[in-house]
């Protein structure tokens, strides 16, 4: 990836190589096709783990109920 990429641009481009795979390719471009979609399904990956690691940092803590009536 040259440049980096939004999240959707990722899924967006995997989504491409997806359908590509699906059709009449050769084993050589099958072969680099997928090794990019690897790499893009990790970035997305990565993406989404920090965009959930923000939202928890920013959620407010639950308050722990110390005396639950029991």
């Amino acid at each position: 990836m040259a440049k980096q990429m939004t999240l959707e641009e990722a899924i967006s481009r995997v989504e491409t190589i997806a359908e590509k795979l699906e059709g009449e390719i050769s084993i050589d471009e099958s072969i680099t096709l997928y090794a990019e979609a690897v790499k893009l399904i990790e970035y997305a990956g990565g993406k989404l783990e920090t965009a959930r690691q923000k939202v928890e940092k920013l959620s407010p803590k639950p308050k722990e109920n110390q005396d639950d009536g029991e």
